[in-house]
C-alpha cells in the first residue's frame, strides 16, 4: 500500500501548492486568453486591484519577454499542475522528476521576474518587500528551488539504489 500524503509531509506541500496553483492561474494569471465576452467582470476587478496595491507592472506595462511565460503557464504549468495533483495523492514513483524540470523551469522563470522587478523604481518599499511582490516572487522561488533540491535528492537516491554507487545526497529519503 502506498504511504499516505499525511506521512508525506514534502509531498502533502506540494500538493498544497499545486491547488492553490489552479486557481490563480485560471483565475488571475491566464485570464487574458479569456473572451471578453466570458469573462466573469470579478476577475478584472481582482486583478485592477492586484495591480494598484502591488504595481506589478507585468499585469499592465509587461516587458517583450513575459507573454512568452505566460504561454508556459498555459501549456506546462496547468496540464502539469492537473497530472501532478492525483499523482502526489497516488504517491506516483514520476513526481521527483516531473517536479524536478518544473521546480528548473519556474526557478529560472521566477528569478527572470523577481530581477526585473527589483529593478522597478516606481516601486515602494512595501510593494518590493516581504510583504508585498518582493514576498510572492521571493516565495515562489524559494519553494521552487526547495522542489529542485528535494527532487534531485529523490532521484539521486534511486539511482545510486539501481546502479550500486554512493549517492551524492548521502541522506536517504
Amino acid at each position: 500500500m502506498a504511504t499516505s500524503i499525511w506521512q508525506r509531509k514534502r509531498d502533502l506541500v506540494y500538493l498544497v501548492f499545486f491547488v492553490v496553483h489552479v486557481p490563480v492561474m485560471l483565475g488571475f494569471d491566464l485570464t487574458g486568453y479569456y473572451p471578453a465576452s466570458i469573462k466573469p467582470a470579478w476577475m478584472t476587478d481582482i486583478r485592477a486591484w492586484y495591480v494598484s496595491t502591488y504595481g506589478d507592472r507585468f499585469f499592465y506595462n509587461a516587458p517583450q519577454w513575459f507573454p512568452l511565460f505566460l504561454i508556459l503557464e498555459l501549456v506546462y504549468h496547468l496540464p502539469l499542475t492537473l497530472w501532478a495533483i492525483p499523482a502526489l495523492l497516488r504517491n506516483d514513483p514520476r513526481i521527483p522528476l516531473a517536479l524536478l524540470v518544473f521546480g528548473l523551469e519556474t526557478s529560472i522563470t521566477t528569478l527572470v521576474c523577481l530581477t526585473e522587478m527589483l529593478a522597478w523604481e516606481e516601486l515602494s518599499s512595501a510593494q518590493r518587500g516581504v510583504q508585498g511582490l518582493g514576498g510572492m516572487y521571493g516565495g515562489y522561488l524559494a519553494l521552487a528551488v526547495f522542489m529542485v533540491v528535494d527532487c534531485y535528492a529523490r532521484l539521486d537516491q534511486v539511482l545510486a539504489e539501481m546502479k550500486g554507487v554512493e549517492p551524492v545526497t548521502k541522506k536517504k529519503l
